[in-house]
């Protein structure tokens, strides 16, 4: 957690920026108005003035023995210019933890502190090179596992959304300014804008907003990837299927029924996006405790996956104990799988749910796998649609539904013309709303937005 003050934001920290672990090469950034003076106390080689963005080559040497650490390359960023907006140095050394946590002890001996987590990306969100959103898409972007989220997280970095949150927050600002001012020159009789107009912004804003909203599946999915549950009764084939299509021995697979107690997963990347196939307990009444749990938990995942594979065994068909638990089948996102064709043929799955897209398959001889895996692209390019803008953060998320809630509260009272006091609270819900999803200052800019649109001088 950052700890914030206003001495220690002015420390110089240091912190290994790359990945903890051996590799070739370790990259250590210091940032804070001393950088270069106690990075130089190690870096002899560094000259007194610096050129930003360019990169020194020398051997550090520890400031009090003059004994040699290691050959590095060293690069600069001026005040201004760098991550942080601070005076930077990286220092690319050798990936040697030993190599790396010596110059780090350095480092804070020469007069730098160990950065908290985050500390940052926190300093260039203080420092205005990041709003909040593009702060968090800093995150999104390391924790990215496919080329989508990767691009999605870019976009966020770079801020396509924020320009269309600041859009949607001009908007309504504009409305809470003209509102302002119709209520300071009333005495005038001077309406500065009447409510068709104000209307018109607010309807503009709505629609963006729900948008905004409507694209959070889409990038909840690119963010944290599509589910695939397999489920169906014991021995039907779910854990041999999950094998097949994953490549690989991930899921246990004998002619015991019930082996499959807990989950099994397994990682694809379909359409740019990451997909992980859940093995799951098989559907049966049982008295086995563990077993039990292991059905529990497998009615609850089927609630929660984007999909489900229902697989069936084409000898045994469908089932009584099938139909016991069709009940808590969610139908609309399934997909029915007969498995073992290969064994026989005849079975037609049409006690399933006759709306059922049916896949007939062999996990055995992998007939059917590839028409299996182009219809699980077909529902990923479905759910997930082209590359756009879109929602992906849960607190973002939040702070839309506020906004569109208070919006939609707002726009008939303004064609109502009611209460100007009523109407510009709701705007003001909004308007924060914004401000935290941005992590702006919400009075003092509102206030000022206010004055520099009017010129009102009061």
């Amino acid at each position: 957690m950052i700890t914030s003050g206003t001495d220690r934001d002015r420390d110089t920290i240091c912190a290994l920026a790359t990945a903890h672990g051996l590799g070739a090469i370790s990259v250590i950034r210091v940032s804070g108005e001393k950088a270069g003076e106690i990075t130089r106390r190690l870096a002899a080689f560094l000259p007194e003035r610096p050129e930003s963005h360019k990169i020194y080559y020398g051997i550090l040497h520890a400031p009090q023995s003059g004994e040699a650490v290691d050959e590095v390359l060293l690069s600069y960023f001026a005040h201004g210019r760098s991550f942080t907006g601070e005076v930077t140095c990286e220092i690319s050394c050798h990936g040697s933890e030993a190599v790396v946590n010596e110059i780090l002890r350095l480092l804070v001996l020469a007069g730098a502190r160990p950065a908290e987590r985050g500390e940052f990306t926190y300093r260039a969100f203080m420092n205005g090179r990041l709003d909040l959103v593009q702060a968090e898409s800093v995150l999104a972007m390391i924790e990215s596992r496919s080329p989508r989220a990767t691009r999605l997280a870019l976009r966020q970095l770079q801020g396509d959304f924020s320009v269309k949150l600041r859009a949607i927050l001009d908007r309504v600002t504009w409305v809470l300014a003209n509102l302002e001012a119709n209520i300071d020159f009333a005495a005038e009789d001077i309406v500065v804008a009447n409510s068709s107009q104000l209307a018109n912004r607010l309807e503009q804003a709505i629609t963006e907003t729900k948008t905004l909203l409507a694209g959070y599946h889409q990038g909840r999915i690119l963010r944290s990837g599509f589910q695939v549950a397999l489920v169906g009764r014991p021995n039907a084939g779910k854990s041999s299927l999950l094998n097949a299509l994953a490549g690989e021995d991930r899921a246990i697979v004998t002619p015991i029924a019930g082996t499959t107690r807990d989950f099994v997963e397994a990682q694809l990347l379909l359409e740019g996006v990451r997909v992980t196939l859940i093995d799951t307990a098989g559907l049966r009444t049982t008295e086995d405790p563990v077993e039990k749990i292991g059905v529990e938990r497998t009615l609850q995942k089927m609630r929660d996956v984007d999909l489900i594979f229902y697989v069936c065994d084409a000898a045994s068909g469908v089932t009584v104990e099938d139909k016991a638990f069709f009940g808590h089948v969610p139908w609309s996102k399934t997909l029915a799988v007969v498995n073992k064709i290969d064994l026989c043929t005849g079975f037609e799955p049409a006690d399933l749910n006759e709306a059922l897209a049916v896949m007939r398959v062999s996990a055995a001889s992998a007939e059917g796998l590839e028409d299996l895996r182009q219809a699980l692209r077909a529902r990923l390019r479905l759910e997930v649609g082209e590359d756009s803008t879109l929602v992906s953060n849960a607190r973002h998320f939040r702070g839309l539904e506020i906004v569109r809630d208070s919006l939609d509260k707002t726009l008939p009272l303004v064609l109502d013309e009611d209460s100007p006091d009523l109407i510009a609270l709701e705007l003001q819900t909004a308007i924060r709303a914004l401000y935290e999803i941005l992590g702006l200052t919400y009075d003092d800019q509102v206030m000022d937005r206010v004055f520099k649109e009017f010129c009102l001088g009061k």
